[in-house]
């Protein structure tokens, strides 16, 4: 109700609003915000901006009557890991041991969002995996590690629980999000493979093969930082969990997505 007065208002006036994250409500936009829209007598000075996440629900016939301007963050896993430490605040890296296990849950999330360029081939399906979730992945990280120190300054890299952590993570974290019991094997496996302790030894591989990286020796926000900035733009989809024919597949569906849209268009158009 309160949007609709917002536009009655603004439409009269000549003024400006902005109405936020519609991808959280497209039964509303589709129902109610394009038939509003098309049914104004608006003064002329009047404009409306819409913000959403990209949704293959958001309505043609909005689409068509907009100016749209896509705002994407770059992709691939050297620009996930590089938004997320550029997130987390310098005082936060105060134990190497943290810290390590800030770039395991790093590289997580980068593969997880990674993944989610290559539906249904990375994950059956778009979950909402979002930015919190690692944020959150912090958090839990701070609590258990804290907990383990028993209140001493520093904790050894063996009395980490991994255990409660990759159980967090692949339950709670990440895992609320995944309703697949092949993607929850996914997700299992790339946490276990990453969350033990074998990840504080010098040369442990985050990726074997081929294309194979190991993590930095050191894990001072300093030495975190300069790795990140040593990957490549372009990751191997080897780097998710993917074989080499994964980029072909993604470059066709992407190709047969655009042609539908385009026929809708022209359908609606000539409607």
């Amino acid at each position: 109700d309160s949007a609709d007065k917002m536009i009655a208002a603004a439409s009269r006036r000549g003024t400006w609003v902005m109405l936020k994250n519609c991808h959280l409500c497209i039964d509303w936009v589709g129902d109610t915000l394009v038939k509003k829209l098309q049914s104004l007598n608006a003064h002329q000075d009047f404009r409306i901006f819409i913000t959403s996440e990209i949704s293959p629900k958001l309505p043609t016939s909005l689409l068509r009557m907009s100016d749209i301007i896509l705002a994407e963050a770059p992709t691939g896993i050297k620009a996930t890991l590089s938004r997320f430490f550029s997130n987390i605040p310098p005082s936060r890296f105060t134990s190497t041991v943290k810290n390590r296990l800030y770039l395991s849950l790093g590289w997580i999330h980068a593969v997880v969002q990674e993944r989610l360029r290559y539906v249904p081939t990375g994950w059956t399906e778009g979950y909402e995996f979002t930015e919190n979730d690692a944020s959150h992945g912090l958090d839990v990280i701070d609590a258990l590690v804290d907990k383990a120190q028993g209140g001493k300054k520093n904790v050894s890299p063996d009395k980490v629980p991994f255990e409660a952590l990759r159980a967090t993570l692949c339950k709670s974290i990440f895992g609320n999000r995944v309703t697949d019991p092949k993607d929850q094997d996914v997700l299992d496996n790339l946490v276990n493979s990453v969350f033990t302790s074998e990840c504080f030894d010098v040369d442990f591989h985050l990726v074997q093969g081929t294309d194979a990286l190991s993590m930095p020796e050191g894990s001072t926000m300093k030495e975190i930082n300069d790795w990140i900035d040593a990957l490549p733009s372009h990751s191997p989809t080897t780097w998710a969990g993917l074989d080499s024919g994964a980029e072909a597949e993604r470059e066709r569906l992407i190709a047969e997505s655009v042609v539908k849209k385009v026929k809708q268009i022209s359908e609606h158009g000539e409607g």
